[in-house]
């Protein structure tokens, strides 16, 4: 039964297993991901949940409609598992992995043999055991693929098949810069990959390492290159959040999970942050760089002089020129999404919050007071705002914004509590890695005053 409600009412429970459902489906659906990987994860999760395979029907129709949105409000019944002995229904499922084309019969020969389990297989019969394999997804056809599937124990190389259906995100920590007091902070690195062409799509350092940054560093990655069809992340704080899951869902983009120690494709992302560490970020501690923006141009300098033009040794081609011939091809077939609505698209990104009306006319929010006319006291509205700019913030009604509500008492201008690192030394200043990142500047702008100029005014903000 779907059952609509609104993700700020969603618990954290609710969430929980809104996220294991999502996880679930997406990989179950993604035929990049090898037959045995997803024959495993779908009888774990039986196992561990008594989820039936009716319902795991369910699942997929309700997402292949309305994507994974429609998965996070419902109602589910856990029916009686098939085997209500757990250790024997983890023995018949650890016999199979060990040898797929084991056949009922020898499975209970085998369990019988077993000191632990073999009074307990006695009250299971062998249509039971059909019944249990086949709910697991360990159907007699599927255990011969499984059998039969090259390479069954050992890891693969993965690629995706064309720019943007894959892009990897990742996160580090970045150098040191004095801020605007003089102290010292470290600063923190946000990078988006293609994965067919290694390309750096985006990737930008802040001052902190919080929701906003990474989702920012996301909106410019995608106003940039378009939407992605899919993403690979780990499962860092930011990239869990309920905030970004809604987004995910709101863009139909969808994300990669896996079980621990199987990244199957998580290796790219990790060589690109290797080479950002030790070829950029080795010679910017050196260089002098006295403010994040100076940091910034350099990088963004380096990333399109340097990194995306080189050959790459893998793919035997530069990551731009890859990535430019295959998004083209993408573009004339139609299958590459683009943004179309900007303002619905900034909109996503704003964070919401649920807010009572006071008898003053006035909603609170971060002891900020903003006005808010033709709205009767004690309703609650929907406030959207950015946490790093708390001048005005806005109305939404059903996804839409309708109104823009000014700031009648400023307090904080920014939502408080953002992280304040400790003190560290400045590492010694290079002349040779200054000069080089200024060559790496004055090249790069001589190169985008060749290139025709996009059109800015049109990534305007969200108006009422």
């Amino acid at each position: 039964m779907i059952m609509r409600s609104d993700w700020s009412k969603m618990t954290d429970s609710q969430f929980d297993a809104y996220q294991q459902r999502v996880s679930l489906v997406e990989t179950l659906l993604d035929d990049d991901i090898p037959e045995a990987d997803r024959i495993r994860m779908r009888a774990d999760y039986r196992l561990r949940t008594g989820i039936g395979d009716r319902t795991l029907r369910n699942w997929l129709r309700w997402y292949r409609e309305g994507g994974s949105e429609r998965l996070a409000f419902q109602r589910c019944f856990e029916p009686a598992p098939r085997i209500g002995d757990a250790s024997l229904a983890a023995a018949v499922l650890k016999l199979v992995e060990e040898r797929p084309l084991r056949t009922v019969p020898q499975l209970r020969r085998l369990l019988q043999a077993s000191s632990e389990n073999a009074t307990a297989i006695g009250f299971v019969s062998d249509r039971t055991l059909y019944r249990f394999l086949t709910e697991n997804g360990l159907s007699e056809k599927r255990r011969s693929a499984l059998a039969c599937a090259p390479g069954r124990e050992s890891f693969h190389q993965f690629q995706a098949s064309s720019a943007m259906v894959l892009v990897q995100g990742d996160a580090r920590d970045g150098i040191w810069l004095p801020d605007k007091d003089g102290r010292a902070r470290k600063t923190y690195l946000f990078a988006w990959v293609d994965d067919y062409s290694r390309r750096i799509l985006h990737a930008r350092y802040y001052w902190d390492e919080k929701l906003p940054r990474m989702e920012d560093s996301f909106r410019d990655m995608i106003l940039r290159w378009g939407i992605p069809d899919k993403v690979y992340l780990d499962n860092g704080s930011v990239y869990i959040a309920r905030q970004f899951a809604w987004v995910l869902s709101q863009l139909g983009i969808k994300k990669i999970h896996h079980p621990p120690y199987h990244a199957w494709c998580k290796g790219k992302v990790e060589a690109v942050m290797k080479t950002l560490k030790l070829d950029f970020q080795a010679e910017a501690e050196r260089a002098g760089f006295l403010t994040l923006e100076e940091l910034n141009t350099a990088l963004w300098a380096w990333i399109d002089v340097e990194y995306n033009r080189r050959i790459h040794s893998t793919t035997g081609q530069a990551p731009a020129e890859r990535f430019a011939a295959s998004l083209e091809m993408r573009a004339t077939s139609g299958s590459h999404r683009r943004v179309t609505d900007l303002a619905w698209f900034n909109a996503l990104f704003l964070l919401r919050d649920p807010r009572t009306v006071t008898k003053y006319g006035t909603v609170k929010l971060c002891a900020n007071a903003y006005a808010i006319p033709g709205v009767s006291p004690h309703s609650v509205v929907e406030i959207r705002y950015d946490p790093f700019d708390l001048k005005r913030v806005f109305r939404f009604e059903k996804g839409v914004c309708v109104q823009t509500l000014e700031v009648r008492d400023l307090v904080n201008e920014k939502a408080p509590a953002l992280p304040q690192e400790s003190d560290a030394p400045v590492a010694t200043v290079s002349e040779d890695a200054a000069r080089y990142f200024s060559r790496l500047r004055d090249r790069h702008a001589e190169d985008a005053s060749m290139k025709p100029s996009p059109a800015y005014s049109l990534l305007r903000n969200v108006q009422s």
